[in-house]
């Protein structure tokens, strides 16, 4: 789930919360968790893309965040892997 969010954003991890949640509390878990990201970077990531038309540095800004998003969702990734728990430094909409 965490690898093809970085194409599927939010969506993916909300099906993946609707499917899990009261089945496998694992799953449920890691899928709030990146609800949570996508939640935090989105609404960050679209400011800066509609003020990036006026200031250079936004467009930049830009791509430092979707860098970062990336290498949050790999590290995410291995520890899901591993079968550990993973929280993504972000604010937490949805309490984990």
């Amino acid at each position: 789930m965490h690898i093809f969010s970085l194409l599927l954003t939010f969506i993916l991890p909300i099906f993946v919360y609707l499917i899990s949640k009261g089945r496998n509390d694992y799953f449920a878990n890691h899928a709030k968790e990146g609800m949570n990201l996508h939640f935090t970077f989105f609404p960050v990531f679209l400011t800066l893309t509609l003020i990036s038309k006026k200031f250079n540095i936004a467009s930049t800004l830009s791509y430092v965040l979707i860098i970062l998003e990336t290498i949050l969702i790999l590290i995410a990734t291995t520890y899901t892997l591993k079968g550990k728990k993973f929280s993504y430094p972000v604010i937490k909409y949805f309490k984990v």
